[in-house]
């Protein structure tokens, strides 16, 4: 397929009619368009895609597709057009698609028809335009860029996913490199189970009116048919998830060995981080303690000199205590005004009870310090014990914390002199989970493929023996021998096709591994390769010690990876090899594709800018490029010979541009 030119009307910021013409010369195969960033690259890229699917990825306001100067001009009543048209060359036919949506003004609002209009024609040979059925454009569309593919060659770099995640598009690649047809016939002739296909319709067209017994039989093969092709597909999942598992696995493997010793420091620093987390904890409240302590009790403590002191002082003064201990004189005086002791005997004015208690009133404070002075006394040697005790406990506490800090300081020594060896090292610990994660998942996997084939065993095991009683019941008519005839054909002609198709899938996608590869040294230098899976997901690796693992993938090489993936396709298709893959003559020859990219360079080095660009119109039939303007400074001096069209991006509002 070649694009010969591209006609705007009114879409987005490209106001009124644009168009352009593309280079379709073999020798200066590339048509450039440069502009920056918001001149309308991106919408040039996205007239592709609607034109060909109805589809857009606008940041803003995608649905609104008309100019808006000029919906701003409406006014009640009036219509206006949003168009784009694409002439393109298929199997050298000229094809054009066209689509177009109709905008209203009503109610001074402008909105635009819900769905757009598509249309196709083509020219005879004779020179003479056909149209398509209305109900075959779709297919037409498909038939010349499938849809699951049109991403890989209208490519936007900026919104570009990594292949290896996206969906499963390996029938959208086979079609692409003409295994379609082989695939087709398979499906064609199909499996008992599917009453659709070819196999099918035979095995339902057998008679076995009258007996049931053969129609249970041939409702459970066709049961079990189905149940089998469900199965294989969970195990070409499984499979494929399992190879990328246990690659990942090989290089955490890989990571973890290579880095031992830094795993172990990093444990070790990890458990003196929570010593020390800990040991912290302890010192604050062992300090609180301390100075909890010291508040309450200094006092005491600093004030033991002077105390002694005194109880010295008090030790050596020869004071006359015969007073009563703790009797006080208010006690005293209330036995006399009472008249009876406490013993029973009585106190009279007079008498000696009377003169003994008068007697002590001299002994008892105010008239006496005697027993005030005992009383110090006790309190002192109480006092002087305490503080003892306060002193013991302080010293305690402070050589806990004196012994805290010294460990804290020797385990932060420690730690900084593990941190000072694993410094720039990545963390071991997050691979080591991620291990944890990758072996469970493998086992989880290799489980449900066992389980899966054991059912798909149980299956045949019942599909050959539900067939021997099919077959032995319906036998016995000539028309079911004639019918078991065409059957018998049918299979060896399935297992022909299968087996011719997986022969020439493997070449193709070898060949296409190997073509990636080598546009992917041309682009990225370094010592990694591609691998392409049987569904063609795509994989970087690298060797580490003599084995392959799963690289990991920067943004750089990622793109890297996805522009080798598509040139792979592109150039595989131009080269047309399939058409010799195998000896049995099938013309599996592809159409070439063009590559319609917008901002290719992004993010790109000098270097890299250079490689792709020398590469990318050596691989490609056509090239159609949306380049900024301080890329192409890098890309020029390599492609220029290349450019057979150059055109400019003039902005004149930000609803406005032209293109010169």
């Amino acid at each position: 397929m070649l694009i010969k030119s591209l006609k705007m009307q009114n879409f987005r910021q490209f106001k009124g009619n644009t168009a352009v013409d593309f280079s379709c010369d073999p020798n200066q195969n590339v048509t450039i368009i440069l502009g920056d960033n918001t001149f309308g690259k991106t919408t040039l890229l996205q007239a592709f895609n609607w034109c060909f699917y109805e589809i857009v990825m606008f940041d803003n306001n995608p649905d609104f597709l008309l100019n808006l100067e000029v919906a701003n001009d409406m006014t009640n009543g009036d219509t206006e057009t949003v168009s784009v048209e694409i002439c393109v060359i298929h199997n050298s036919v000229e094809y054009v698609i066209s689509r177009s949506q109709q905008y209203v003004c009503a109610n001074n609002k402008v909105s635009g028809a819900k769905k757009s209009q598509v249309k196709v024609s083509y020219k005879q040979p004779d020179g003479q335009t056909e149209s398509v059925r209305a109900l075959e454009v779709q297919n037409v569309i498909e038939n010349i860029l499938p849809k699951d593919l049109s991403t890989y060659f209208f490519f936007d770099t900026e919104r570009v996913r990594s292949i290896s995640t996206r969906k499963d598009v390996s029938d959208a690649v086979k079609g692409l490199l003409g295994l379609s047809i082989i695939d087709s016939a398979i499906k064609h002739i199909g499996t008992k189970g599917n009453k659709k296909t070819v196999l099918g319709k035979l095995y339902g067209a057998m008679d076995t009116d009258g007996d049931k017994r053969a129609r249970d039989a041939l409702d459970m093969i066709q049961s079990s048919e189905a149940k089998r092709e469900a199965i294989k597909d969970q195990l070409e999942t499984c499979a494929s998830q399992i190879k990328q598992y246990e690659a990942r696995k090989g290089q955490l493997d890989d990571i973890l060995r290579d880095n031992q010793t830094t795993s172990t420091l990093q444990k070790k620093k990890e458990d003196l981080e929570r010593r020390i987390s800990t040991e912290r904890s302890s010192l604050e409240s062992t300090t609180g303690l301390f100075f909890k302590e010291f508040s309450k009790g200094s006092l005491q403590m600093f004030a033991q000199p002077l105390l002694g002191r005194a109880s010295d002082f008090l030790a050596a003064t020869k004071i006359d205590d015969k007073g009563i201990r703790d009797l006080t004189a208010p006690t005293i005086l209330e036995l006399i005004k009472r008249g009876r002791c406490i013993c029973g005997a009585e106190i009279c004015e007079g008498n000696d009870a009377y003169r003994h208690l008068m007697e002590e009133l001299n002994y008892v404070p105010p008239e006496s310090i005697g027993n005030t002075v005992r009383h110090y006394r006790e309190k002192l040697s109480s006092f002087s014990k305490n503080a003892d005790h306060i002193y013991d406990s302080l010293t305690s506490r402070y050589q806990e914390i004196y012994r805290s800090k010294a460990r804290i300081q020797e385990w932060e020594d420690e730690l900084a002199d593990i941190s000072i060896q694993i410094r720039g090292k990545e963390n071991m610990k997050q691979y080591e989970t991620e291990l944890l994660d990758v072996k469970k998942r493998l086992r989880e996997l290799s489980d449900k493929k066992e389980r899966l084939i054991r059912d798909d065993a149980t299956l045949k095991n019942d599909i050959e023996r539900y067939k021997k009683v099919y077959d032995s019941l319906v036998a016995v008519s000539d028309k079911n021998k004639e019918t078991m005839l065409f059957i018998q054909y049918a299979e060896e002609i399935l297992d022909w096709l299968s087996s011719t198709y997986k022969e020439k899938e493997a070449f193709i996608r070898e060949a296409l591994e190997t073509k990636v590869n080598h546009i992917f040294e041309q682009m990225y230098h370094g010592h990694r390769r591609v691998s392409i899976d049987q569904r063609y997901q795509v994989t970087l690796l690298t060797t580490i010690e003599d084995k392959e693992v799963a690289a990991g993938e920067s943004e750089g090489s990622n793109r890297v990876k996805s522009f080798a993936f598509i040139a792979g396709l592109v150039a595989l298709a131009k080269e047309k090899l399939i058409a010799t893959a195998g000896e049995e003559g099938f013309n599996l020859s592809s159409e070439p594709y063009p590559l319609v990219m917008d901002a290719p360079f992004s993010n790109a080095d000098e270097t890299h800018t250079a490689n792709i660009s020398k590469v990318l119109p050596e691989i490609a039939e056509q090239v159609i490029m949306f380049v900024m303007q301080k890329d192409w400074r890098y890309a020029e001096p390599v492609m220029a010979s290349r450019v057979g069209k150059q055109y400019t991006l003039k902005k004149h509002s930000e609803t406005y541009t032209v293109l010169e």
